[in-house]
């Protein structure tokens, strides 16, 4: 059952353009991040747990989506609620006890989604905090985690560093970056100083080529509307161009 499952997620997550879903055992993660951050077991530390995340991937159907449904395109953040909308349903409709929680979940449902995904096998959690996929680099965003009241995979060998390490481009970007704090790292930091951050990302040598489009990058920085609305019209001109003509005799109809 637990592979057929696994698959079947994978499947419907990809559908909706979150590529990446890798499976690990809920206590892999519990038991290396503080209490307040663990995930529900469902009484097994051995049960399912599926991180989802996406490459580039997800930017075409995220675009899709909003330009064929006005009110998503209207949401406060149309990202995350895509990911509710296509996930929440997804894990409703298992049969079995789960649970979903959210990246963007704040308080007493927040996780270390980078700390999961580095437990899991999916992305190395650098000491310069991205998390590295070992072919799409650090070119993946991360979106949710999935528990599930069935045996999750048997551990797999630690994950090694991609690169080998941050020291070369890597750090002195992130340390410029993180000179620009007052504080705690704050949405309003990322928001402002984005081309720093992203300059940490474009500093890894794993997965260039799978590097988001120039515009995927500016929304994924500053969750900009301009940015959004621009592609969406784009996203909206090639669905057109992708119609069969009308016939003039309907048109008048």
């Amino acid at each position: 059952m637990t592979v057929a499952l696994i698959e079947s997620l994978r499947a419907a997550c990809r559908d909706a353009g979150f590529d990446l879903a890798q499976p690990a055992r809920v206590g892999a993660y519990n038991r290396v991040v503080e209490p307040s951050l663990r995930l529900e077991d469902f009484g097994n530390a051995d049960h399912l747990v599926l991180v989802v995340g996406n490459t580039r991937a997800l930017w075409p159907v995220l675009l899709g989506a909003l330009a064929r449904d006005p009110q998503l395109a209207a949401a406060p953040d149309p990202l995350d609620t895509y990911t509710e909308r296509c996930l929440t349903p997804l894990v409703g409709a298992l049969g079995v006890p789960a649970s979903l929680r959210f990246a963007h979940d704040a308080g007493d449902r927040r996780i270390a989604i980078q700390r999961l995904a580095h437990v899991a096998g999916l992305a190395f959690l650098t000491d310069t905090h991205q998390s590295v996929h070992a072919t799409y680099g650090p070119w993946i965003a991360l979106r949710a985690a999935i528990c599930v009241a069935t045996l999750g995979p048997p551990p797999s060998d630690p994950l090694a560093h991609p690169c080998g390490g941050c020291e070369g481009g890597c750090r002195p970007a992130f340390e410029r970056a993180l000179m620009t704090l007052d504080g705690a790292p704050s949405e309003q930091n990322l928001r402002t100083r984005w081309r720093l951050w992203l300059a940490c990302r474009d500093s890894c040598p794993i997965g260039r080529e799978h590097r988001y489009s120039d515009a995927q990058i500016r929304y994924h920085y500053t969750r900009s509307r301009d940015v959004l609305s621009e592609a969406m019209a784009q996203t909206s001109a090639s669905l057109e161009k992708c119609l069969p003509p009308v016939d003039p005799a309907q048109r008048s109809r």
